[in-house]
């Protein structure tokens, strides 16, 4: 009941709601303390961390993006341009 709940609460992949729940998301992974004007390193975080945050987009967006790309992110912005990216080239 809970992943059908869950289906119908998801975004349709690549839609501007999905993306906008980045922000969220790498709050939820960095802990709502992290700036998000930092890159992903300078928040503290690594490569589980991620690797995380990439399943938790994959989960909401259905966009898949490279826990490494998330590595190297700039910011949070630039991370959810990097989706909006993704999910028009697919």
């Amino acid at each position: 009941m809970f992943d059908e709940m869950r289906s119908q609460m998801s975004q349709t992949p690549g839609t501007e709601n999905g993306a906008d729940r980045i922000p969220e998301l790498w709050a939820e992974v960095l802990g709502a303390g992290s700036d998000p004007n930092l890159g992903f390193l300078e928040n503290g975080g690594d490569s589980f961390r991620a690797l995380t945050l990439s399943t938790r987009i994959h989960e909401e967006t259905g966009v898949e993006i490279d826990f490494l790309d998330i590595l190297e992110s700039e910011n949070v912005h630039a991370l959810r341009d990097l989706l909006r990216s993704a999910a028009d080239s697919s």
